[in-house]
């Protein structure tokens, strides 16, 4: 066991006086009583450490007057507004209080909220919320790349907050078990967060809880210290306790009464001056508190140190650095200086293990004489190591050259699969990825330095993913023989098609225009799938492009992964000539394979290109010719694009259910996963949201969801798009709450993956507001709308069909907050941007004409409202059939118009056929409302006091109970008021 030597006795008797040895006997004993006491006294804090992941921040001393039960409140739920912040999702709580992610319109970013709970950790309600207020205050002064920034500070009713940058990531604690790290990569973590920690001593704090659960690992590899909940100045700590306090004389007193008067001037004093520990306290974290702070001395950089090395002992050797498991045990551990001994199984070497033994001193004089000394040490090995090295390269040598002849065979063995690496050569090399981002950030585009952050990571982990793959086939073949050769030639082969797709998508970005730009992260995100190629295990035969190709076909193969990315990356054009003339060429050379691969790409691209036709004869050749040489991969590609190919067409859905059906059977039977099978659970959502079906829309968006959650993908563009429909599918039926948490959420996998300025952040944006807006929050709406149209209108061409879309939105939010005015102008560039688009006979075109049919009939001008209802009533009906529920908006338009018109019993023919489509469909129930009270009001003007009349308008009373509805719920209530006064 290794022991630190503790201050001297004889020191501390010139301290405290001179003492006799029976005296000293005295003390020992008492010390040693108290310390008991103190290890009862924490049983709390010793059972929450054995069952919690993480530590908690103490606070040792005398034990408090029990409090009163506290009742925690329930989680906020999403799209609750804390200050200006939309809550997302909790992303945990503790004693003292709860963080959520949320999202900041203003500013239209993601952030991280702190909220303070009721009476967290039985603390005085004002020395917690103080200690939340000195925590933002600390923070918001330090300004350093590995120091978490605060944003904001506020307060949520009788809770305080404060807003942090939202990191993804894990805490060390977390990111230490994640996976065993190497010596030297710990070392370079805390490193960083050893600079933070040195900024704050810069900034004359101390951070004073500074643990592993105190410090972030962000995916995008920064390294950030937060929770200066417990900073103080430096060379403060307890300004009222005696210099220095016996902790045994500490433990054995009564609790002081609490100094309310510290609290209550918390509106003119500066929160960093009022003292938050009160004497007799002591607040840290067993385990890595410095004995200073047991000992209530003054605090300087040096306690941070003491607590840096201790979490750098952690990190290293997995364990605590002092002996003891219970927080007294470990208080008593650290005082006496008694060190764990270094686990025989650590590779760290002894030159760290020295360092940590010197930050880790009883005295504070003896440690390093800063941080910055501190962090030059371990950020660079001694000398001696390095003339060791030497000395070991050159021992190395003379022993290599000795048993070369041993080995040389297995060092060529080695290198056959050691060399995979070189396959990346060309293709996403130091060279490949400099043009890239050079022509990425070329095209000038907002969003263009986004794009290359989301592209560089997520083709960084394909390719690290690939040459993995390749390496694991390789030994398991050439090294084990656990794998067959031909085994080894149908993985080879299946992977270097996806090298071939990811070498050309490369290519392709780095000729990047403004158009490639914007489908960049998408672009990259859709490259086939590496996991089938594993997979191929007789379940799913190996085919015939899967064992070599002629080497005749190698410049056909090239060109399917160009016109591949071509569509990916959005130049449909080009895609479309690349690939219609690969098909051609496909269908008279001898490689079916190569012909299945060449008419699916083609067909992709003629749907893109709004070839519905010609795209569904090319998907259908696919498959047929896939499934004749046993394609199971392009058969199933291929069925589920004809799924999505159909799913707006209600007159096609038999024919839609039937790809679904097929396609399942088959990834079923392959045992494939994933993405593909959440594009096709999405596309079948899409079949049922035709049909007027919302319920099953909702079900199976779900169910894609939790395929994409299998596969990691849930926070990404894809998960994004399917988060955007199942809002769609909720908003349908009127759940519109849940409609804007999942809104909320595909908003914030957008701006994550692909960056505040791309247009995709911006149709979010466009669904949040809408969500508000029907949600009876007009002023969040606006905002949201706003921001939204201004990013689309910024980011897609002017043709573009969601221009009209963002109008319409915008359009309909002003309306309902009666702005009538700005309304109709807006909803009027909404119709245009649609005829633009799609053309005057689209039957999107209806939606915008019936917003501003509604617009119109409250402004009086029911003539012209009654056109443009009867306009959208004959395009809906022409492309959905005369069933659908989609019809009922335009019907009830015409039958409003008419009653403004005077004309109520020709009023009552739409109105009736309105009702039935809408009773017999899953529809929003302030929908249903408003049919029915039109209804009732027709039925009134041509037959007074019909008792159906008042019936329908009590049903729509009922229906109107939830926010939003307040406008429309009093003017039916009013109009039954008068009903009742007549009878």
């Amino acid at each position: 066991m290794e022991r630190l030597e503790p201050s001297q006795p004889e020191e501390q008797g010139a301290r405290s006086g001179a003492e006799s040895p029976e005296r000293l006997d005295d003390v020992k004993g008492h010390l040693d009583s108290a310390l008991d006491v103190l290890e009862q006294e924490l049983e709390r804090a010793q059972r929450a450490m054995r069952l919690g992941e993480e530590e908690p921040t103490r606070v040792v001393g005398p034990p408090e007057p029990l409090s009163a039960v506290r009742t925690e409140p329930e989680p906020l739920t999403r799209g609750t507004s804390v200050g200006r912040y939309l809550v997302l999702e909790r992303l945990g709580a503790g004693g003292m209080g709860e963080v959520y992610a949320a999202f900041d319109p203003q500013l239209n970013r993601r952030v991280a909220l702190k909220l303070l709970l009721p009476g967290g950790e039985e603390q005085n309600p004002g020395q917690a919320r103080l200690r939340l207020m000195r925590e933002a205050q600390s923070m918001a002064r330090l300004s350093h790349p590995h120091v978490l920034p605060v944003y904001d500070i506020g307060e949520h009713g009788d809770r305080v907050f404060i807003a942090l940058e939202h990191v993804e990531g894990s805490t060390l604690r977390q990111w230490l078990k994640q996976a065993r790290r190497p010596w030297r990569e710990v070392l370079r973590v805390l490193a960083q967060a050893g600079e933070g920690l040195a900024a704050a001593h810069a900034a004359g704090l101390v951070h004073r809880d500074f643990k592993p659960d105190n410090v972030l690992v962000g995916r995008d590899g920064r390294v950030l210290v937060y929770d200066f909940g417990l900073a103080c100045e430096q060379g403060t700590g307890s300004p009222r306790a005696p210099v220095p306090v016996d902790l045994g004389a500490l433990l054995g007193t009564e609790p002081p009464v609490p100094d309310t008067e510290a609290f209550a001037c918390l509106n003119t004093r500066e929160p960093l001056e009022t003292p938050v520990t009160r004497a007799g306290l002591i607040m840290g974290t067993p385990g890595y508190m410095a004995p200073e702070q047991y000992r209530h001395e003054p605090l300087t950089g040096h306690a941070d140190q003491f607590s840096f090395c201790a979490t750098l002992h952690y990190a290293l050797y997995g364990e605590h650095a002092f002996e003891g498991s219970g927080a007294a045990a470990l208080a008593r551990a650290t005082l006496e200086g008694r060190l764990r001994p270094v686990p025989r199984d650590s590779d760290v070497p002894g030159w760290v293990r020295q360092v940590i033994l010197r930050g880790l001193s009883p005295r504070p004089e003896e440690r390093y004489a800063s941080m910055e000394e501190l962090l030059e040490v371990i950020q660079g090995e001694p000398r001696a190591r390095r003339w060791r090295q030497v000395l070991a390269a050159v021992a190395m040598l003379f022993l290599g050259a000795v048993v070369a002849g041993a080995v040389g065979q297995w060092h060529q063995e080695q290198s056959v699969c050691q060399d995979v690496t070189s396959r990346m050569h060309d293709v996403w090399d130091a060279p490949r990825q400099e043009a890239v981002r050079q022509a990425l950030l070329a095209t000038g585009q907002p969003y263009a330095a986004d794009a290359w952050t989301g592209v560089k990571g997520a083709l960084d982990t394909y390719a690290s993913g690939w040459v993995d793959q390749q390496r694991r086939a390789c030994e398991a073949t050439r090294l084990r023989g656990e794998t067959s050769a031909e085994r080894f030639a149908a993985h080879t082969a299946c992977l270097e098609r996806r090298r071939s797709e990811f070498k050309a998508l490369t290519g392709l970005l780095a000729e990047a225009d403004s158009a490639v730009v914007e489908h960049a992260v998408e672009a990259v995100r859709g490259l086939s799938e590496l996991g089938p190629c594993e997979s191929m295990d007789g379940v799913l035969a190996p085919s015939p492009r899967d064992t070599g190709r002629p080497a005749h076909l190698e410049g056909s193969h090239a060109q399917l992964a160009r016109a591949r990315a071509l569509r990916l990356a959005g130049q449909y054009a080009a895609g479309l000539s690349a690939a219609t003339t690969l098909a051609s060429e496909a269908r008279v050379q001898e490689d079916p394979a190569l012909k299945a691969e060449a008419l699916l790409e083609l067909g992709r691209q003629q749907l893109f290109a709004g070839d519905a036709h010609q795209s569904e004869r090319s998907l259908h050749e696919a498959a047929c010719t896939a499934e004749e040489v046993g394609l199971d991969e392009v058969r199933a590609e291929a069925l589920v694009t004809l799924t999505r190919l159909v799913a707006y067409d209600t007159a096609r859905a038999q024919d839609a259910h039937d790809f679904y059906q097929q396609a399942r059977a088959l990834l079923v039977r392959t045992r494939r996963q994933g993405r593909l099978l959440a594009e096709l659970e999405s596309a079948h959502g899409l079949v049922y949201a035709a049909q007027g079906d919302p319920l099953a829309a909702e079900s199976s968006q779900r169910k894609a969801l939790a395929e994409l959650e299998k596969a990691s993908a849930l926070e990404s563009p894809e998960g994004a798009i399917v988060l955007r429909r199942l809002g769609l599918a909720l908003a349908a039926q009127g759940r519109h709450a849940e409609a804007l948490a999942e809104n909320l959420r595909a908003h914030a996998a957008f701006l994550q993956t692909l960056g505040a300025e791309h247009p995709r952040v911006g149709t979010a944006l466009v669904s949040i507001g809408g969500s508000l807006s029907a949600l009876g929050r007009p002023t969040e709406a606006l905002t949201a709308l706003r921001q939204g149209v201004d990013t689309v209108a910024r980011t897609l061409p002017p043709h573009h069909p969601f221009q009209a879309t963002a109008l319409d939105a915008l359009g309909a939010a002003l309306w309902r907050d009666g702005q009538g005015e700005e309304a109709r102008r807006v909803l009027r560039r909404a119709v245009e941007a649609s005829e633009r688009a799609r053309g005057p006979e689209h039957p999107d075109t209806a939606q915008p004409c019936t917003t501003l049919g509604r617009v119109l009939v409250d402004q009086g001008r029911p003539a012209e409202a009654l056109t443009l209802f009867t306009r959208a009533l004959r395009l809906r009906e022409r492309a959905l059939g005369p069933r659908h529920p989609e019809l009922a908006a335009p019907l009830t338009g015409q039958g409003e118009a008419l009653l403004r018109l005077g004309r109520a019993s020709e009023a009552l023919a739409p109105l009736e056929r309105a009702l039935v489509l809408r009773s017999t469909h899953t529809v929003p129930p302030e929908a249903l409302a408003e049919t029915r009270f039109a209804l009732a009001r027709a039925l009134w003007d041509t037959h007074p006091d019909s008792a159906r009349a008042r019936l329908l308008a009590r049903e729509a009373e009922l229906t109107l109970e939830r926010s939003g509805t307040e406008a429309l719920r009093a003017q039916v209530q009013a109009w039954l008021a008068e009903r009742s006064s007549d009878g």
